[in-house]
């Protein structure tokens, strides 16, 4: 009966060892140690969030999360500046649509060549009185005004004087087409006379010359 019980206790033994093996875990299956399991870790804080990094890395990831906050705020400043400039308006200067001189010049021209002419063939002294003496004086301060605006300064007076000068032609081409009804040359000169003494004002009322593009782009003191 002994040797009967000892024989069952091994069968018994047997059977509750296969059962084990049966249900055990293959080795393929187990989860494989790391290498970096037992190397230090340390806890870091960025702007992607926490996570667990290896300690050799730690210094080089600091660097260059500063190098990018260094070239965040640097963009940060430059669009700041861009803005800036962008808002802000340099006040311009009131000024006329067109020089005093791009009309002046032909102007005076005009008046000195016909007064020559007038005077070569009728010997009149009506025509240096009336055409080369102010064609010549409008030609000069129309001349000497392009000079002063070349170079950034003002040219109000020689404008101012070349405006004086036609209102007095208008005045004395008028009265001789009054006194003798001749369209020819009278009327057309006081038409002509009139009209450039209004584009003087209009020159003189709206501030002066336009200042040329490279001071334009100067600001003002």
């Amino acid at each position: 009966m002994a040797a009967a019980g000892q024989l069952h206790g091994s069968a018994a033994t047997a059977a509750a060892y296969r059962r084990t093996r049966a249900y055990s875990i293959p080795s393929s299956c187990r989860w494989l140690r790391s290498p970096l399991a037992d190397s230090p870790k340390e806890l870091l804080i960025s702007t992607n969030g926490v996570g667990m990094k290896p300690f050799g890395f730690a210094a080089k990831l600091s660097r260059n999360e500063n190098t990018r906050v260094e070239e965040l705020n640097l963009q940060s400043d430059q669009m700041k500046e861009f803005v800036q400039a962008e808002g802000h308006v340099i006040p311009q200067k009131r000024s006329a649509k067109i020089h005093d001189f791009c009309l002046g010049i032909p102007f005076g021209g005009l008046l000195f060549s016909m007064g020559l002419l007038g005077y070569v063939f009728s010997r009149s002294t009506i025509s240096l009185v009336l055409g080369v003496a102010p064609g010549f004086a409008t030609l000069l301060l129309g001349t000497l005004s392009l000079k002063f605006w070349r170079s950034g300064r003002s040219s109000f007076m020689f404008i101012l004087a070349q405006a004086a000068i036609s209102a007095f032609l208008a005045w004395k081409y008028s009265h001789a087409y009054f006194l003798t009804n001749r369209l020819l040359p009278w009327g057309f000169y006081a038409s002509l006379s009139t009209a450039m003494a209004c584009f003087y004002g209009y020159v003189l009322l709206a501030g002066g010359n336009p200042p040329p593009k490279k001071l334009a782009a100067i600001p003002p003191q």
